[in-house]
């Protein structure tokens, strides 16, 4: 049912316009197309192209690579290849939250109804807006939370949550004797490697059982064996660090130069509600047979709610991505049966609402048909490394869509942004001198440039001439060896 609105929504285009394949954080999955562009012919080590100046390719990404081999395969179909990752993803999501249930005691008819919670819940997000709060602070609406959200929201947040609850469930297999410890190292490498915010969420997560079972006599020596198991994450994590602190142009992914972004603390209580109740009031009672697995929820979701509550960092949200995952996870482990339709009842309304949302088309989901020619245009004769100068929403698509580096875009990806931003903002204000503009595109080495149609006369009888007109933009061309 999740899918549903993505088949919808091409029909749903206004005239002149057409459906970007994006419902919510347009900029940020176009970032990511931008890696799986890179993949679908074959590049492993993937170069930033929101940064105009030319360095070596130093990102690695499981994600990205394999949604750029789906599109290959699905005849060089970008948005195509990374929503069928996102499927795949959603039944491992699916498949591994049914696991864990299992680890934690429940079978039959309680089973199924814990997976219907768990992959239908949502929190109170649509009472706060009958209250008047705004959507954007509203974590359930904002963040993709829970499993259905983020479903319908984002593949790069299903990715993560998949990988996460698999490496999670092998990794408690581990620590019974049950199962050999490659599994969850190697899960857990290939979510470094692809989320690494989720990764530092496993990180946490062993060492919380490590440290809850050393101050629990009975188990202490078992958290003496497992309190280094982390370790076995250290180079993920290093290569992660090393990517964002070295000087590779990627620092905005740090989220400095973005903004504080994060939902006030206080909204994550009705957010985590009515899931988080039941959880709260059923612990007491829960059942044994599934100790671990309660015990690792639990400590899933006190690490994460502690991090939005006191992480000062404008990613903190990133790294709570999965906070309502754990808490629903949890409610569905300790509640009891026979509460366990109500509790799905109760859960349902906030799930519901965001599907009617994107059922319903709005103006950011669609961009001009001639947008979409231009990127044609520029797929079909742009090379690695070549500099595009256009609006950021172009230039966004540019970047996710094709092999062009571009001069403006992400707020995260590209260096200096603001200063940025104002170097676009004076190119494209018809006041500014012809001589800068010039300039401008000689200091990036532009090759391609977009301006509004009938605008570019300032060009004519320089190195650069018309690729492709339309009532909406001109696309202009430098030509090799004239100056």
């Amino acid at each position: 049912m999740s899918t549903a609105p993505y088949l919808l929504a091409p029909r749903q285009a206004p005239a002149g316009t057409a459906f970007t394949g994006i419902f919510f954080y347009q900029d940020d999955v176009y970032q990511y197309l931008s890696f799986v562009e890179q993949a679908s012919h074959g590049r492993v080590l993937f170069l930033n192209k929101f940064d105009p100046v030319p360095r070596p390719g130093r990102i690695v990404n499981v994600e990205w690579w394999a949604a750029g081999v789906l599109a290959l395969l699905c005849g060089g179909r970008l948005l195509l290849g990374f929503h069928l990752l996102g499927l795949l993803a959603l039944a491992a999501v699916v498949f591994g939250a049914r696991r864990l249930l299992a680890q934690g005691g429940l079978a039959g008819r309680p089973a199924t109804w814990a997976l219907a919670l768990f992959a239908t819940a949502g929190g109170l997000g649509w009472l706060r807006l009958l209250m008047g709060a705004p959507g954007w602070i509203v974590p359930d609406l904002l963040m993709g939370m829970y499993p259905w959200h983020q479903a319908l929201m984002n593949p790069h947040f299903v990715w993560g949550t998949a990988l996460l609850l698999w490496s999670a469930s092998w990794y408690l297999d581990f620590r019974r004797g049950r199962g050999p410890r490659w599994p969850w190292v190697v899960s857990g490498a290939v979510l470094g490697l692809s989320r690494p915010y989720d990764l530092a969420t496993l990180v946490g997560l062993v060492g919380v059982l490590a440290v809850a079972d050393l101050v629990t006599p009975a188990r202490r020596a078992e958290g003496r064996r497992h309190l280094f198991d982390a370790l076995w994450l250290l180079p993920a994590a290093l290569y992660y660090a090393l990517l964002i602190g070295g000087r590779f142009g990627l620092s905005g992914w740090t989220g400095a130069q973005a903004g504080d972004l994060n939902p006030p603390g206080l909204e994550f209580l009705p957010a985590l509600l009515p899931a988080g109740l039941a959880a709260a009031v059923f612990w007491r009672g829960a059942r044994e047979a599934g100790d671990d697995a309660q015990r690792l929820a639990a400590g899933w979701c006190l690490l994460l709610l502690a991090v939005v509550l006191f992480y000062p960092s404008p990613m903190a949200k990133q790294h709570a991505t999965s906070l309502g995952t754990a808490t629903v996870l949890l409610a569905a482990l300790v509640t009891p049966p026979r509460w366990l339709p109500a509790l799905c009842l109760a859960c349902l309304p906030t799930s519901a609402f965001v599907w009617w949302q994107v059922a319903q088309p709005r103006p950011d989901w669609f961009l001009p048909r001639d947008y979409f020619t231009a990127t044609r245009a520029l797929a079909s004769s742009c090379r690695p490394r070549d500099v595009l100068v256009a609006p950021t929403d172009l230039s966004l698509m540019a970047a996710g869509l094709t092999p062009c580096s571009v001069a403006l875009g992400h707020r995260a990806l590209t260096p200096r942004w603001t200063e940025k931003v104002a170097e676009g903002r004076r190119f494209y204000d018809p006041a500014t001198p012809p001589e800068w503009r010039r300039a401008y595109l000689d200091g990036l080495a532009a090759r391609f440039v977009a301006l509004p149609a009938g605008r570019g006369a300032w060009l004519a009888g320089s190195a650069f001439q018309v690729r492709l007109a339309t009532p909406l933009l001109e696309l202009w061309e430098r030509v090799p060896g004239v100056d």
